[in-house]
């Protein structure tokens, strides 16, 4: 398959996409401006500002409202607009490391991973929220770049990636013993890329973005590789489903380090009719 072009090169490092059910649009960050953006019908971007210089993970809240992890801690507020986020805690204070990526448990809890800014190896650790009642949690430590974070379609189990590796980890899931019991799903060649962001589709498919490799691969339940998406830009970071029916994967590119006269398309929204639906995204519960 081949992904479409379907949005000018609107940030500069995309990531994150989140299909807003409360707009019906497309929501993504561009991560390292602190910056949340929303396609409108017309696919223009409507950028907004959160209460940091890094923006990585968007999330609604149940009841209304948005979750965005930000720097080093977590925003939370009740406007779709975002003009009310505030952040209420703080998961790390090391100026060296930001937060990346993660989502939400079936429960309804934030798990968001980090990385150092000099991706060292073994600086980044994954941290478990469960609301403003509540303290961070160190879930484990000990990688570089935290990437992924996708549960399966009954949330019996979910993957995570440490993109370095080239290896996307599945984990069992309960309530109260987390995600446990690490053990490979499927290990990428380097020369085909380095796992970035996932989603999984409502059949246990995995897709996987490939940066560095130009596409998007999907992993069947088994870790059969069974379909890949391709793109005219190298860096591909992240995608998930929507638009009616969940049909649609979005997938977002970045152009982070490249000179202004190489991959002009890159930082664009690309799509494709991925051929299964996906699901809607979890919800933060606090």
């Amino acid at each position: 398959m081949k992904a479409e072009r379907v949005s000018d090169s609107i940030t500069y490092h995309g990531e994150g996409p989140c299909w807003w059910e409360a707009t019906g649009r497309l929501r993504l960050v561009d991560m390292l401006a602190g910056v949340v953006v929303e396609l409108d019908d017309d696919v223009r971007p409507t950028r907004m500002d959160v209460p940091s210089s890094v923006a990585s993970v968007i999330r609604p809240r149940a009841g209304g409202g948005a979750l965005v992890t930000t720097e080093h801690g977590v925003a939370l507020g009740r406007a779709e607009d975002l003009s009310d986020l505030l952040e209420v805690t703080t998961l790390l204070t090391d100026s060296a490391i930001r937060t990346n990526e993660g989502g939400c448990d079936p429960d309804g809890r934030l798990w968001i991973g980090t990385m150092a800014y000099a991706q060292t190896p073994g600086d980044a650790v994954v941290y478990r929220w469960d609301g403003p009642d509540a303290k961070p949690i160190t879930a484990w430590d000990g990688a570089t770049i935290c990437n992924g974070l996708g549960f399966n379609p009954d949330g019996t189990c979910a993957y995570w990636t440490d993109t370095p590796t080239g290896t996307i980890t599945l984990l069992d899931y309960d309530a109260g013993a987390g995600l446990v019991s690490p053990r490979p799903f499927v290990t990428i060649d380097h020369e085909d890329g380095y796992p970035d962001g996932l989603a999984v589709d409502a059949e246990g498919g995995v897709w996987t973005a490939l940066n560095g490799g130009s596409a998007v691969r999907r992993y069947a339940p088994d870790g059969t590789l069974d379909a890949v998406v391709e793109l005219p830009v190298r860096q591909v970071t992240a995608c998930a489903f929507g638009e009616s029916g969940f049909g649609t994967l979005f997938i977002t590119t970045s152009r982070e380090n490249l000179p202004d006269d190489v991959e002009p398309a890159a930082g664009s929204v690309y799509a494709v009719d991925a051929g299964v639906r996906g699901m809607a995204p979890l919800p933060f519960r606090g």
